[in-house]
């Protein structure tokens, strides 16, 4: 019976409170539509892979395959290496900082695989897919000037349509976040209102805040 009377307020609080709410999740809405298009940048991603494979006169046997295997974490050292990045921004006449640079790009590589996936994320398609390749060009360079050998070579260019959507906002995840965190604002208020809210207005409420029985009431008449 007290989980019924429980629910009960429950559902007269959320009634008597619903226009806050629906207000308090529209806004949360309008929030997260004006962060998607017009706060966050849009990113795209373009990715480059690259082989690490062993010199041509080199007999390929297990033994050599591991040893390209331990030289991939070397080599991705490399790709993030400050002078590969200089070079970078230097050939692209790109205006970001060496760190900045270093942001935009993950270097990852399945195990056991002599493969280097090189990923950049870019606020446009062209600076994506321009930085992808760039990167790895100047990493191939770089390899046989520090280590002397030409070992690497470029497996896929990074190439991404121009229509290709960014991998971030997602609308559709911004839009459902902001609507619940909107209703979850809305509601908690109006929790808050009704716990703090210690009105009289009926005989339940005299009795519950004054301690004190009800030995009448006046009735309200209409005019």
């Amino acid at each position: 019976m007290e989980e019924t009377v429980n629910l009960e307020k429950v559902l007269d609080i959320l009634k008597n409170n619903r226009t806050s709410i629906i207000l308090w999740t529209l806004l949360g809405l309008l929030v997260a539509l004006v962060i998607t298009y017009y706060v966050i940048s849009p990113r795209y991603e373009a990715q480059t892979q690259v082989l690490v494979s062993q010199p041509e006169d080199t007999m390929v046997n297990n033994e050599n395959i591991e040893t390209s295997l331990q030289l991939v974490q070397t080599y991705r050292d490399i790709i993030l290496d400050r002078g590969t990045l200089v070079e970078v921004i230097d050939n692209l006449g790109l205006e970001h900082s060496v760190s900045d640079l270093a942001d935009q790009i993950e270097v990852g590589n399945q195990d056991q695989s002599q493969v280097i996936a090189i990923t950049v994320g870019d606020e446009t398609v062209e600076g994506a897919e321009s930085i992808a390749n760039e990167v790895a060009a100047v990493f191939q360079e770089r390899v046989m000037e520090v280590m002397n050998v030409d070992n690497v070579s470029i497996l896929s260019p990074a190439v991404i349509e121009p229509d290709t959507d960014p991998v971030s906002p997602q609308p559709l995840i911004n839009i459902t976040v902001g609507l619940v965190i909107g209703l979850l604002i809305g509601m908690t208020l109006a929790f808050a209102r009704s716990i703090l809210d210690k009105s009289v207005r009926n005989e339940g409420d005299a009795e519950k805040y004054l301690g004190l029985p009800v030995v009448g009431s006046v009735a309200k008449f209409e005019d």
